[in-house]
């Protein structure tokens, strides 16, 4: 496996560090029952790579930030990999490529840390763009049987999925962790095609990160920060939808810094730091080359019911 994975001590002690800088007291039980779904995308404009390329860095970004969530003790998570419109995309051989490009990486990773890896979505139907010849569906499913043991965590990717598709088989989902927050890179958009079902879904709230999911771009500690402000997140919506009760004179204060006070949170707490003293996870590979090694500063955007937060490292 040509990646190399922060330890999982520095993990630990980084992701601490960014709770406190956040403000997230006692984090450790509410990690072991939060969920991403990260909408991974941005693989054509966030580097200079080209075709499969620049998706195996993509992928490679997926392997890295789950691998961050299972050391952390977080149960689950769900990324985006090829919706049913995608295929009729110009360069969706080149999604496919890169996609068959990472299969030995993602069996030997889930092999060595016992992650149960899921494919949700139409694998009956060919994956394989036209005049390719067929058969990696079936290779899919033989990896899910072979992970299908493992206990540390489970990553679950949608594949060639639909919502239709999903809610003509809802009772796949049977059993399936809920989601409590959805990342969505390069755009604040949340494309229907890409929803999971509402018993999974309707409780998630929704966090915008500017940058693309490309993991040349992306320091251990930016990566680490990414699951922590998602953490923030959860908790700032937990029990905001559909059955909130207010405490007295709670509604007053909302409404004053969220109507009159205009409530905004922007906080750049991280950028000189990292630019002092970042750690770079090196991407051993002669599949891409690296990116230059100079930090980059992210920007996401989360809510809560009093208005934005917005946070730059």
């Amino acid at each position: 496996m040509d990646i190399s994975l922060p330890s999982d001590e520095f993990i630990k002690t980084s992701f601490q560090d960014a709770c406190k800088t956040l403000g997230i007291e006692n984090f450790e039980q509410s990690l072991k029952q939060t969920v991403i779904y990260d909408m991974t995308d941005g693989m054509r404009t966030s580097t200079q790579l080209k075709g499969s390329n620049a998706y195996y860095d993509g992928g490679i970004f997926v392997v890295r930030l789950m691998n961050i969530m299972r050391v952390l003790g977080m149960p689950a998570c769900y990324v985006n990999v090829i919706e049913e419109k995608h295929r009729q995309r110009d360069n969706y051989s080149d999604i496919y490529e890169g996609l068959k490009l990472l299969y030995a990486t993602y069996e030997e990773y889930a092999q060595k840390y016992g992650v149960r890896l899921n494919f949700v979505g139409d694998l009956e139907t060919a994956l394989e763009p036209s005049g390719s010849s067929g058969g990696f569906g079936e290779n899919l499913k033989r990896l899910c049987q072979k992970t299908a043991g493992n206990t540390q965590f489970t990553a679950n990717f949608l594949i060639n999925y639909s919502l239709d598709w999903a809610m003509k088989h809802e009772s796949y989902f049977t059993g399936f962790p809920k989601i409590d927050v959805t990342i969505r890179h390069t755009k604040l958009q949340f494309p229907t095609g890409m929803m999971l079902p509402p018993t999974i879904s309707d409780f998630s709230s929704l966090m915008y990160v500017q940058q693309g999911s490309a993991s040349s771009t992306w320091n251990d500690n930016q990566l680490i920060y990414l699951v922590a402000v998602a953490l923030r997140s959860k908790i700032l919506n937990e029990s905001t939808q559909y059955f909130k009760q207010y405490a007295d004179g709670e509604r007053d204060f909302v409404r004053s810094q969220r109507e009159t006070e205009l409530y905004l949170v922007h906080r750049r707490p991280f950028v000189e730091k990292l630019i002092g003293d970042i750690m770079y996870a090196k991407i051993k590979t002669s599949s891409i080359p690296l990116a230059e090694n100079v930090p980059q500063t992210k920007r996401m955007m989360i809510t809560g019911n009093l208005g934005p937060e917005i946070y730059e490292f």
